[in-house]
């Protein structure tokens, strides 16, 4: 006696149900891939604009001792303006960058590009308002 023939039809092994949910399934799953890696990258910028606002006060702090100058953040971590375990580089691998105008003072990160100029930049300044 023959075996019967395989077929996808609804008496044999996998059903074109079963395929369509499967189908459903991995693209569900890719949708959540792409979602999870876009919320990876915002908190990475949290991250970033927490640790820019950390400096940017201990610069603000430091400039307030300081007549003139800006300072590094080495020099900001051995003056005691910042934890010495503090990261000093950004969550994309660059070290952060102080700018200092006058009395005014702002703290950048190249963002996930790494490269500095970029609209991917963060940029913290102090708020006035």
């Amino acid at each position: 006696m023959k075996a019967p023939p395989r077929s996808f039809s609804s008496t044999g092994k996998v059903s074109r149900t079963a395929l369509i949910a499967g189908g459903v399934l991995a693209a569900l799953s890719a949708i959540t891939a792409v979602v999870m890696a876009h919320a990876g990258t915002g908190d990475a910028h949290t991250a970033a604009v927490d640790v820019g606002r950390q400096v940017l006060t201990a610069v603000e702090a430091w400039q307030s001792e300081n007549a003139e100058g800006c300072p590094t953040i080495t020099q900001l971590m051995e003056d005691g303006q910042l934890d010495k375990d503090l990261r000093t580089d950004d969550p994309w691998g660059n070290r952060y960058r102080i700018v200092c105008e006058g009395a005014h003072a702002s703290v950048h990160s190249a963002g996930p590009d790494r490269r500095p100029g970029t609209p991917d930049d963060v940029s913290i300044e102090h708020d006035d308002g």
